[in-house]
């Protein structure tokens, strides 16, 4: 199982364990953090080794957004971290910015990911449908027959223009809340 295919699963379990950790104030070190999803049963199957490397990378981006810090080494070379409780005020609201930020910016990453492999599919489709206009212009008497499967074509094309809109509006509503928080 690569990390991509562990982050599904284990995205939210690392999530509860370091909200729980922040709220207690605990400090943690990724071994520690491995052990305790590697008792997930979702997480079962899961080598030691690759979990570690999944908890080491999402530290790595966390401690890169802000939302974890180094705070000391165990032993020679365990580095042991806390989450980051910055608390901001804006219009009178008090605003949690431990790990929200972080979920909104890998949401917007996400986002834009996805959004980038709709835009090829779309650019495909595109093309395919090029492809049978010249088909069905070369040989007219197999108008008929392309007739459907261009349909089908326009169709899955306009069904995923309408998907990149939405895509498109979701990014853009979450750099707005950003630029408010």
């Amino acid at each position: 199982m690569s990390r991509q295919h562990v982050h599904p699963v284990a995205a939210a379990p690392l999530e509860a364990l370091l909200q729980a950790k922040a709220s207690d104030g605990e400090t943690f070190t990724v071994c520690e953090l491995r052990n305790h999803l590697s008792k997930h049963p979702d997480l079962a199957d899961v080598t030691s080794k690759r979990l570690r490397l999944y908890v080491q990378d999402q530290i790595n981006t966390r401690e890169k957004h802000g939302v974890i810090e180094q705070v000391g080494i165990e032993g020679k070379r365990r580095k042991v971290f806390r989450q980051v409780a910055a608390v901001s005020q804006k219009n009178g609201t008090t605003i949690a910015t431990t790990s929200d930020s972080y979920n909104a910016s890998c949401l917007v990453a996400q986002l834009r990911r996805d959004s980038e492999q709709l835009r090829a599919k779309m650019e495909a489709s595109h093309l395919q449908l090029q492809a049978l206009q010249e088909i069905a212009d070369k040989y007219p008497d197999a108008k008929d027959k392309i007739s459907l499967v261009f349909e089908e074509e326009k169709a899955q094309a306009r069904a995923l223009g309408e998907k990149l809109k939405a895509y498109a509006k979701v990014q853009q509503l979450l750099a707005e809340v950003g630029d408010e928080a």
